[in-house]
């Protein structure tokens, strides 16, 4: 659960920062709740000139069609939609077996997709590597012998089976990958699928399309993720098109709220009276649901099937997010300096198995590099600030910024796309008595940046 928000008002001038000279280290890897990060321990030597200002780290270029100017500071999430012993999806219709269901055509084009977005450059969180479910697997009575299942979306309830609320098992999976999308603060969110399409009577139809499912609820949702969502159908419906010898429909993109790329239930309605019906943490990101093609027509199923058909769709998603970061003119990282990778490692138990980094106990001021990355195509002008502001909870993460956001720090040197700079953060929670989380974000003068859709860096430090 998350608790009460506590705002930290002008009073928490326990976070200041100081700009040191950029370093060439990747990102550090979050880690398991409670773990202590003995490199981030308190430090005597974090009190620098407040406006000390050093020079920005020019953007290292490359030949990546993705995003040229500094390719590895882009973080693309790639979900494979299904999977596990009780998920296969559409199931294959010609009663083959698993490994012609859907699950099966979703985890190799991530894979294909992956492979060519490691060759732009770019980092990927390949959100299912394998055939497994994150949440849990074990059901007996089917022969599944998968992990015990695990209560991620916080409503109490986990499992599967006649004497478990129907959905229970669906949306504690899906609650896992978007926590692992978020954690690891990916740019973008691409879930893959493959459509059945059926007449009223559950007929198969022998049709073969494409369509892109995304959100408007979201601050970003109605720019960023309609940009998204429009890239990847474009560039999935032409790819896919050059390789098939049969007619395809291009359904473009509709803003619905699919579980994945929904936002929580803040406030029920009339309309909506459910919360569990949509995620208890939504992505953090633009995120964008692709069903790429349909098994219910044979030469599409064939075509999905063969490796040609599956790197073509990869292909597509690839034309799709180039097109999309080509138009993304604000956005930035905010990651920890110090070396690591994007990998996240799930943690033991039974509730969610993603969380952020935990910096240690909140006995004391903790010193932390952060490197701030310009990701968009636009420069930055030199007004760019930090926007910083903690909270009470014991959720894995913030689903939403606490109520008080305000500047840390002197203001940012201009960034050129790609460039980068690091400062420190001399951080000291406000209570020391409960788990506390901050969220870190940049300023764009006329909001932040987290409601542009880049995610704020978010870090823990535990009740002392």
């Amino acid at each position: 659960m998350i608790a009460r928000r506590a705002r930290i008002g002008p009073a928490w001038a326990a976070v200041w920062l100081v700009l040191l000279s950029a370093c060439a280290t990747p990102p550090a890897t979050p880690t398991a709740p409670g773990a202590t990060d003995a490199a981030q321990a308190p430090s005597a030597s974090a009190s620098a000139t407040p406006q000390e200002i050093s020079a920005v780290e020019p953007a290292p270029g490359s030949a990546s069609t993705v995003f040229a100017p500094n390719p590895g500071a882009i973080v693309v999430a790639v979900e494979a939609g299904h999977g596990g012993c009780l998920d296969w999806g559409v199931a294959d219709p010609d009663q083959r077996g698993e490994e012609f269901a859907e699950k099966a055509i979703t985890l190799a084009i991530a894979h294909a997709l992956r492979e060519a977005l490691e060759v732009e450059g770019i980092r990927v969180v390949t959100v299912r590597e394998t055939d497994a479910a994150l949440a849990g697997d074990l059901y007996p009575p089917l022969g599944c012998s998968g992990d015990p299942f695990r209560d991620v979306n916080g409503d109490g309830l986990a499992g599967f089976g006649p004497e478990v609320p129907e959905g229970t098992r669906a949306r504690d999976e899906l609650q896992t990958r978007l926590d692992v999308a978020n954690v690891a603060r990916a740019d973008v969110l691409i879930s893959i699928h493959v459509d059945s399409i059926t007449d009223e009577a559950g007929n198969l139809l022998p049709i073969a399309r494409t369509e892109t499912f995304y959100t408007d609820e979201t601050p970003w949702g109605p720019t960023a993720g309609a940009r998204l969502a429009e890239g990847l159908q474009a560039g999935v419906v032409d790819a896919l098109g050059a390789v098939a010898g049969y007619e395809r429909q291009d359904r473009g993109t509709r803003a619905h709220n699919l579980y994945i790329v929904a936002p929580p239930l803040f406030e029920p309605t009339e309309e909506r009276p459910d919360p569990l019906r949509q995620p208890t943490r939504g992505a953090l990101m633009p995120a964008a649901l692709v069903e790429v093609g349909s098994i219910t027509l044979p030469d599409e199923h064939a075509l999905l099937l063969d490796p040609a058909g599956q790197g073509a769709a990869a292909q597509g998603l690839l034309d799709g997010l180039v097109t999309y970061l080509g138009s993304r003119g604000l956005a930035a990282r905010i990651e920890p300096a110090a070396g690591g990778d994007v990998s996240i490692v799930a943690t033991d138990g039974d509730g969610p198995p993603y969380w952020i980094r935990t910096l240690g106990p909140g006995d004391g001021s903790v010193t932390l590099p952060i490197r701030i990355t310009n990701t968009g195509t636009e420069a930055w002008p030199a007004s760019a600030h930090l926007l910083a502001g903690w909270e009470t909870s014991d959720a894995p993460y913030l689903r939403a910024p606490p109520e008080g956001l305000d500047p840390v720090g002197p203001e940012l040197p201009a960034l050129a796309s790609g460039e980068s700079v690091v400062v420190t953060l001399n951080i000291e929670p406000p209570d020391a008595a409960a788990r506390q989380v901050l969220w870190l974000t940049l300023s764009n003068g006329d909001g932040t940046f987290s409601e542009l859709g880049s995610p704020p860096l978010q870090l823990a430090v535990d009740a002392q």
